[in-house]
């Protein structure tokens, strides 16, 4: 009996002093909400001295150097244009017509896009997701989801993530918002990889928004199985902020149920949660 009692008393202590820490909501908004006033200060009073520097520097022969810089720069952004939109070689290629399908896997060959075929394609389609994500029992949210496909490689997405925390004296939340125009750059029957820009926005006492960017990419293996990986990211205050799925979905007609892992870096705390949720496309 006493080996009881000193036990349970032992797991009390143990659950009181993990539950009176102040909890990773707390200080992740609190590092979002320092002041980088000194950091910006510094910052300029170093820029302004390496620009006084350049400027005893000068060289003679700046039309030369333009010359080859403008070479350089239109260089770039062609090869830039090739690899993030679009390159010469494929505008021949199947992938340039693909079209968004009704939903994956309506048949077994494709997922999100199939090449032209006059039935089984969309203009548009609308995605919609919720999952449940936990940490522990004390930390746990849901993450809901929005996408509006369009124009064959387009996409609006929208995510709003709400976590909670429990702690011994209160119950802290966070949320993100996050709004990102998507461009879809591979798109086979069999694989979807985009890029996403836009404002990234993290309320609660916070009330910042800065620029966000997202990168995903989505492998149909196998009907009715996919797996999809996404990242997005931006700074508040010189703190970054960022969202990285790994899920793996099965699909049923124009739903899915996916389950996997999901990480939040919120300034200064990391999250590592189990995702469980569901979807659909109309």
């Amino acid at each position: 009996m006493q080996r009881i009692l000193l036990v349970l008393l032992l797991l009390a202590t143990v659950n009181f002093t993990s539950f009176a820490q102040d909890g990773k909501l707390k200080k992740a908004k609190e590092s979002l909400n320092k002041s980088t006033a000194t950091i910006s200060t510094s910052n300029s009073t170093s820029s302004i001295k390496r620009g006084s520097r350049r400027a005893r520097n000068v060289n003679n022969d700046a039309t030369f150097s333009s010359f080859f810089a403008s070479i350089f720069i239109n260089l770039f952004a062609y090869t830039a244009y090739g690899v993030a939109i679009e390159s010469p070689f494929e505008l021949d290629g199947r992938m340039h017509d693909a079209e968004i399908a009704n939903y994956p896997y309506k048949n077994s060959s494709y997922g999100n896009f199939i090449y032209t075929d006059s039935t089984n394609y969309k203009i548009a389609r609308f995605d919609v997701t919720t999952n449940f994500v936990i940490e522990n029992s004390n930390l746990y949210g849901n993450n809901f989801g929005a996408d509006f496909r369009f124009l064959k490689r387009f996409g609006l997405e929208f995510d709003y993530l709400y976590l909670i925390e429990k702690s011994s004296i209160n119950r802290d939340q966070f949320s993100l918002y996050s709004a990102l125009i998507n461009y879809h750059r591979i798109r086979t029957q069999k694989l979807d990889v985009w890029f996403g820009l836009g404002m990234m926005h993290v309320g609660s006492g916070v009330n910042k928004t800065g620029f966000g960017v997202g990168l995903g990419a989505e492998w149909f293996v196998a009907k009715p199985i996919s797996v999809k990986v996404s990242h997005k990211f931006t700074n508040i205050n010189n703190q970054e902020v960022n969202n990285t799925k790994l899920l793996l979905k099965y699909y049923l007609k124009n739903y899915h149920v996916s389950s996997g892992y999901e990480h939040f870096k919120i300034g200064v705390s990391n999250i590592d949660a189990f995702s469980i949720g569901v979807g659909a496309s109309f």
